[in-house]
């Protein structure tokens, strides 16, 4: 693995890190915020795609679109669970569950980790994660965790997990190349947030809420970096493998937990915090594990 592969597999981790974090401190309803991310995902794809020269098809015009709906439904049910769970707590559950089916998938679909011994590897790592988030998850009895809407925020992460493992296995899938999808794909997502909002906006808009509101303009700037981060996470799924190529761009959850705690003040009893810096540390262990069960597999393949 060269430094070049490394270097681009943790991107998207970054630009993830940096922009869900700075969703959540400009604020905004979740309609600027959603609306904002999306058009400024569309915004870059519009402006990237003509230097590409994209060969569309029928196909893989459709099936692009279609994975943007999935990625739609994925970025709002995942948004509006930041206002239900909080970001500290969306994140960490989020990225546990997409890693673990992510990997799954891999495997089952596409036979990695199949090769050199590596399973055992993996799965080992898998495990690791599946302690770290729960730690990360953990609420002392008493907290302000007890008044949280679990059960909404269970079923707005179940349905924003399968939509954003979904959409990057599809493209891997049909070997479609980003030059191909990256604007029908924007396209598809903004689609699915206009039409999502123009359905829970029946009853009309709060001024405050609107898209004209200035509020919602920072959120466009945190799309692009999004939108750039996306096109990495389908990259690095072609050139590590779908489980580790994901892997790598979920570590933004190192960047935005701390952060959603330290500068969105997001309480957490020091209980709290020490489970949190335990389920950091695993992630991270899972991460490193993942990177060498692919090294390891890739070796002993050659």
């Amino acid at each position: 693995m060269s430094p070049t592969t490394i270097l681009i597999g943790v991107l998207p981790s970054v630009f993830f890190g940096v922009a869900t974090t700075l969703m959540g401190k400009t604020g905004g309803s979740d309609r600027q915020r959603v609306m904002g991310t999306v058009l400024g995902g569309l915004l870059m794809a519009a402006v990237a795609t003509p230097f590409l020269h994209p060969q569309w098809t029928p196909f893989n015009l459709a099936v692009s679109f279609g994975t943007g709906l999935l990625l739609g439904l994925g970025v709002c049910d995942q948004l509006r669970s930041y206002t239900v769970l909080g970001m500290s707590r969306t994140m960490p559950l989020s990225t546990g569950g997409q890693l673990v089916l992510m990997s799954v998938a891999g495997i089952a679909l596409f036979g990695e980790w199949l090769h050199g011994g590596a399973l055992p590897y993996g799965i080992a790592a898998i495990a690791v994660l599946i302690v770290g988030i729960w730690f990360l998850s953990r609420s002392e009895a008493g907290s302000d965790a007890a008044g949280l809407d679990w059960g909404r925020g269970a079923v707005l992460l179940t349905s924003s997990t399968l939509g954003l493992v979904a959409f990057p296995l599809i493209i891997k899938y049909f070997g479609i190349a980003p030059k191909e999808f990256l604007l029908p794909q924007a396209v598809g997502y903004t689609a699915y947030a206009a039409l999502f909002f123009a359905i829970q906006g029946r009853g009309g808009v709060d001024p405050e809420a609107s898209l004209r509101h200035r509020r919602m303009f920072p959120s466009v700037f945190n799309g692009v970096l999004w939108g750039i981060a996306i096109l990495l996470l389908q990259l690095n799924s072609n050139n590590l493998g779908a489980g580790t190529g994901f892997t790598l761009s979920q570590l933004g959850i190192l960047i935005s937990t701390p952060l959603g705690i330290l500068w969105l003040h997001e309480t957490r009893s020091r209980k709290e915090l020490r489970w949190t810096g335990i389920g950091v540390f695993l992630v991270i262990a899972c991460g490193i594990g993942l990177i060498l069960t692919w090294v390891f597999g890739f070796l002993r393949e050659k």
